[in-house]
């Protein structure tokens, strides 16, 4: 549901509506916006207000500024009015807005201030005041509680390994059950939030590519190579464009990993689902002879890490809310563009390693950031004391949203996609195979993460 409706009588008001835009941004509001004056466009003021389901408005206007007002007398919902300082200083304004009769209300703040009238707004519906969302938890996904609900269905999924010969412990990135000589590994996952960035931009064809790569990527943790994938897509309702551009994405993502997609499930569920989902399932084989868990991890064994992309497909939900998607970075990328980069999928790279250099671990940089490095051992310890450049599209949210390193490492991948173990007499073998590999660090005795670089650490419990 919409919470606040925002209403301009001209485009010129703009730079004031961008004041109310940033704040409601801030606090993770979803909100509306509509330029219609209340004197040249009655009838579609009207049919905006009567459509809308938000529960209260913010009317930007000048000189007579008669748009709050007339808002005002078409519904009962809280109306505030933001006077604009047109002509006469905005007093015009000011006193347009002020001056209602009896029983048609309208709030008004001060002259040109478009932030107040959001926090104004945000009293109305009860949200507490807070500070910038700088962190994952702030933007809405508590990693915490998040995991304290892995913890209660891992208990259940545990017990569950009896009924067959499971490969590998709960946690890892995949899990195999045995098949002869061989084991098959599965693994599950979804775009996530990043589908609710595709639909404001209008540009679906690229999360097909992380729906495969967030799948695959996770298959290959464990030396298996992916062979097939099944994928789910549900949906409220979707145009037959935006189907397309989904479809041609998952098969951009099937060519990439060498993969067939072999089938899946759509389902229309208008009452549960807003907008639309998309997830899958990737099937993966190895040898098991040939199984990578990490669990022979050393201390002196070296890190090498594999770039990124760019964002992949986590921290979305708190990129969404620091962001401003018409922005430009340093290297002239639009904000938008930068966050709909496909998530990478690094299997041709991983299968040509693993087949010729002896590999201990593999861990994909996903939700939790570096830290998932837990998942690949959390027995030992991790110091990565050659961190590559941060890429813009990370620089840009840190400084945007005065978000703390600490804070960054654990929500964002920051450049390095995937992590490969190998013991350090394999260090030039690596670099021969994979020359972008850029060595990290080292797995250490003491066990925690830590990035002395940007003064970053994690202790392993």
């Amino acid at each position: 549901m919409t919470e606040i409706c925002i209403l301009a009588g001209s485009k010129s008001d703009q730079e004031i509506v961008d004041k109310v835009l940033t704040v409601l941004k801030e606090h993770g509001i979803d909100y509306t916006f509509h330029v219609a004056s209340a004197h040249r466009e009655p009838q579609r003021v009207t049919e905006i207000v009567n459509k809308s389901d938000a529960k209260v408005f913010i009317c930007v206007a000048g000189l007579s500024a008669a748009l709050p007002g007339f808002i005002a007398s078409l519904t009962s919902k809280p109306v505030i009015g933001v006077p604009v300082s047109a002509k006469l200083g905005g007093l015009d304004a000011l006193l347009s807005i002020t001056q209602m009769p009896r029983g048609v209300p309208v709030a008004a703040v001060g002259i040109d201030n478009g932030a107040n009238a959001a926090h104004l707004a945000l009293r109305v519906l009860g949200v507490p005041p807070s500070q910038a969302v700088d962190t994952y938890a702030k933007a809405g996904v508590d990693l915490v509680h998040e995991g304290k609900i892995i913890e209660i269905l891992g208990k259940y999924t545990k017990q569950s390994f009896s009924f067959g010969k499971v490969l590998a412990e709960f946690g890892h990135y995949a899990n195999l059950v045995e098949f002869g000589d061989y084991a098959l590994a599965l693994a599950t996952d979804g775009v996530g939030s990043k589908v609710l960035l595709a639909t404001k931009v209008g540009k679906y064809d690229t999360i097909g590519i992380d729906c495969v790569a967030m799948n695959v990527n996770d298959i290959i943790c464990l030396g298996a190579k992916p062979i097939g994938f099944v994928d789910y897509l549900a949906y409220e309702r979707l145009t037959l464009d935006a189907v397309e551009g989904i479809a041609q994405g998952l098969l951009e993502g099937a060519r990439q990993a060498n993969t067939p997609i072999l089938g899946g499930e759509t389902a229309t569920l208008p009452d549960l689902v807003k907008g639309f989902d998309l997830a899958g399932t990737a099937l993966g084989v190895v040898r098991k002879d040939k199984v990578i868990t990490g669990q022979g991890l050393a201390v002196g064994d070296v890190l090498f890490g594999l770039p990124s992309s760019g964002i992949h497909s986590n921290g979305l939900t708190l990129a969404r809310k620091v962001a401003k998607l018409d922005d430009i970075l340093p290297d002239n990328t639009p904000v938008s563009e930068a966050l709909l980069i496909p998530t990478r999928i690094y299997v041709k790279e991983i299968m040509q390693l693993i087949e010729e250099v002896p590999v201990k671990g593999l861990a994909h940089i996903t939700g939790g950031g570096i830290r998932k490095l837990k998942q690949l051992n959390p027995k030992v310890g991790y110091k990565l004391d050659n961190w590559p450049d941060i890429p813009p599209i990370f620089a840009y949210l840190q400084e945007r949203g005065n978000i703390a390193n600490q804070e960054m490492f654990k929500t964002f991948n920051m450049g390095v996609g995937f992590v490969i173990a190998v013991s350090k007499n394999q260090t030039k073998a690596v670099q021969t195979v994979l020359p972008e590999a850029i060595p990290l660090g080292a797995v250490t005795s003491r066990r925690a993460i830590t990035i002395e670089k940007f003064d970053v650490k994690y202790k392993l419990s």
